[in-house]
């Protein structure tokens, strides 16, 4: 691929009308038109009777490694015929939800939800957290670009557990932390015995700027994308099959409410486009790990239990590269082999209720509505209701509701952390 200079994110809000018969495929053709770049994101964030918003984010001067990203297969896959039951677990990041909105908080989940099957895919703010990584053996990780494609029926994947990772530096990391980020990234080389092709800096300070838009989440600025691609693509040519980011990313003042609990994720949006970015320009999983700068002092003895792990070390790389051991391989085309996964082996998609309005959520509720549940208790701050929609959902009340107690008792979960708000372990005295 030939990296082009000046390539740029663009963000729009793109308003149509509430159709009386709601087809994702006619709705998407709609939405296409009206974007003029390559689409790396696209998400429903308001609704009412008369109209739908959607935002979506798009690269200009870029082709990415899926030629017409987030079209929709034309008909449904042939499927091997295999008895697999695959789970899949997504929570949007950036977007304030109650259960895996803050850090690694909805790691239990995974983990509980992983029980029944033969794995669960999720992506990688569910279970990333910071220092702390407690994975499944059966789970596959899944970027939110990739995850897209997956539930579209664009790629199939094979599960894995030997990935070879390539880490990229944002220039803008000074000396002294990149030190220590390299100390992290040799740990977790002894550590977890985790494959590494080696690490790349970027030619260029990435320049990133997170911000919290009139909808309420959390998106960004980012410059230099060209220089992010380029090093991706030198990672992959000398053999990485999954992509960690490090970052330099300032801390926001906003990020009060986070630390409490209760706010929005600020760095979460922008973290989302450099990862799908990445992830569109290589074809492999990706995942970002923030150096967090101009952090204010916070007040640990009011530091929620959701948002914790953030504030345990300076770093992020551990989670991270503890998650991308479990990223799959990527396969294009239909030359379904009896290992491949689809779309077609999904059994459940669990998604918070508020936030179900990606095109693959889209996708999969018009060919299997039974197959998407809406948790009514997970609710974000997207001003969606499902009852603006021409279309049915599974809903249930809460993520408990789906679980077998008795298989949670066993795992070694305790139902009290599926709890919100979650509270405090008490002082004996």
């Amino acid at each position: 691929m030939n990296i082009k200079l000046g390539i740029n994110i663009r963000e729009l809000f793109i308003e149509i009308k509430n159709p009386s018969v709601f087809l994702w495929t006619e709705i998407f053709q709609e939405i296409r038109q009206k974007i003029q770049g390559y689409l790396i994101k696209l998400s429903l964030v308001h609704t009412s009777c008369e109209k739908l918003v959607f935002y979506a984010v798009y690269l200009q001067e870029f082709e990415g490694c899926i030629k017409n990203s987030f079209v929709p297969i034309s008909k449904q896959s042939s499927s091997c015929e295999k008895s697999i039951f695959v789970n899949c677990l997504i929570i949007p990041t950036g977007i304030g939800a109650t259960y895996g909105g803050y850090a690694g908080d909805a790691n239990p989940l995974a983990r509980a939800l992983s029980i029944n099957c033969d794995y669960l895919l999720t992506h990688p703010n569910v279970v990333n957290g910071a220092v702390l990584s407690d994975l499944p053996k059966n789970i596959i990780y899944l970027e939110g670009f990739l995850l897209e494609q997956f539930l579209l029926g664009v790629i199939s994947i094979i599960p894995r557990k030997n990935n070879r990772i390539g880490v990229i530096f944002d220039k803008a990391i000074s000396k002294k932390r990149l030190e220590y980020e390299l100390n992290v990234l040799n740990a977790t080389y002894a550590f977890y015995g985790a494959d590494f092709v080696g690490w790349t800096l970027t030619k260029e300070p990435l320049d990133i700027m997170p911000v919290i838009n009139e909808y309420g989440f959390s998106t960004g600025r980012v410059n230099h994308l060209d220089s992010l691609i380029e090093s991706a693509l030198r990672l992959k040519n000398k053999g990485a099959t999954a992509i960690a980011i490090c970052s330099c990313i300032p801390d926001l003042k906003f990020n009060k409410e986070y630390v409490s609990g209760v706010g929005v994720d600020p760095i979460g949006g922008i973290e989302a486009l450099l990862s799908h970015t990445v992830s569109a320009a290589t074809g492999l999983v990706s995942a970002n790990a923030p150096v967090l700068t101009d952090c204010e002092e916070v007040d640990i003895s009011k530091i929620n239990p959701v948002s914790a792990s953030e504030y345990i070390a300076d770093t992020f790389l551990p989670a991270v590269i503890s998650g991308l051991r479990y990223a799959p391989e990527i396969i294009y085309g239909d030359h379904l082999l009896e290992n491949h996964l689809t779309f077609n082996d999904l059994k459940k998609i669990f998604i918070p209720y508020n936030s179900f309005g990606s095109p693959g959520v889209m996708y999969m509720n018009e060919l299997y509505p039974a197959k998407v549940c809406l948790v009514r208790e997970n609710k974000t701050c997207l001003s969606v209701d499902p009852l603006h929609i021409n279309s049915k959902f599974f809903i249930a009340d809460s993520y408990l509701k789906v679980l077998d107690m008795n298989d949670l008792k066993q795992s070694g979960i305790t139902p009290n952390v599926l709890n919100r708000p979650l509270k405090k372990i008490i002082e004996i005295n």
